[in-house]
């Protein structure tokens, strides 16, 4: 399988600017969006392109619970939570980073991942530098 995470350029020319002191500050990840068109027709995940500005197709968008785990020092966990009586039946292969101004910074394909409705679902997302 292809590289199935990637920071988007939007999200890697804002940390240039930040490092370089052109700006002083770059949004928050506020969200985790979530889509249905990570995979192809054999159900493999699709790589997603750092030039992308959205999911394939978002079926919805969670914010991120608080606060930010951090396993290593050069990586920032986030976590959203669906709960049991959301999205029932909804196969997603497909999540988003998604910044305080709508910017997508991050995006992930996976294998589907079909949830039940009577089960709370949580999704990490795991952003490494």
């Amino acid at each position: 399988m292809a590289e199935n995470s990637i920071i988007t350029k939007f999200r890697r020319e804002q940390l240039a600017k930040v490092t370089s002191g052109q700006i002083a500050s770059i949004d928050k990840i506020a969200y985790i969006a979530l889509g249905d068109g990570g995979v192809n027709e054999s159900g493999e995940p699709i790589a997603p392109d750092v030039e992308q500005e959205a999911l394939t197709h978002e079926v919805c968008r969670y914010a991120v619970q608080k606060p930010v785990a951090f396993p290593v020092e050069t990586t920032a966990q986030f976590v959203i939570v669906i709960p049991e009586d959301e999205q029932a039946k909804t196969k997603f292969s497909e999540m988003g980073l998604v910044d305080t101004e709508g910017n997508f910074v991050a995006i992930k394909t996976m294998y589907v991942k079909q949830k039940d409705d009577d089960v709370e679902f949580s999704f990490t997302f795991d952003m490494e530098f």
